[in-house]
């Protein structure tokens, strides 16, 4: 994090972080489906053995296809637009569409766009910066503290 608080691109994690997140996501679930079809949760019938192994590909597809291709992992503002990049996809829009910004507590971002379009992107604790300097270039964004999620005092003393 810089002195003055003022960051022009985010980026979560190292490039390792990030590949192990990915392969985490498509892998947990598939584990998690072969440890209940070997019973290791207490399931007796074999009916429920075998349930576990469809539910365990279907939730690991699913978080792999957001792992790599709806969570964005950087963020940048180049000149009036902001930029945005996941594994597998990339965008970006005019700074005058984006509408708020609302980083959750449970390590994740969402930008909004006026078009009703969000962006999730990951993590929260080291997005304060570049919200900084995203306030600064496009004052009409909304930034949103929920409930429970702590911002550096700094963030909120020069508005």
């Amino acid at each position: 994090m810089d002195d003055d608080h003022f960051a022009t691109s985010y980026t979560f994690g190292g490039a390792l972080a990030r590949a192990a997140a990915v392969v985490a996501a498509f892998v947990a679930p598939v584990v998690l489906g072969a440890a209940g079809a070997t019973g290791l949760f207490g399931t007796d019938q074999v009916w429920q053995r075998i349930a576990f192994v469809p539910l365990g590909l279907i939730v690991g597809a699913v978080y792999g296809y957001l792992a790599l291709f709806r969570i964005a992992y950087r963020l940048r503002i180049v000149d009036s637009r902001l930029h945005w990049r996941a594994a597998l996809r990339s965008g970006s829009a005019p700074l005058a569409e984006v509408s708020e910004v609302v980083p959750h507590p449970k390590n994740y971002t969402t930008v909004v766009l006026t078009d009703g379009r969000r962006i999730h992107v990951a993590g929260v604790h080291d997005v304060w910066p570049f919200l900084n300097a995203l306030r600064q270039a496009a004052p009409h964004v909304q930034i949103k503290r929920p409930f429970g999620l702590l911002a550096p005092r700094w963030f909120g003393a020069e508005r």
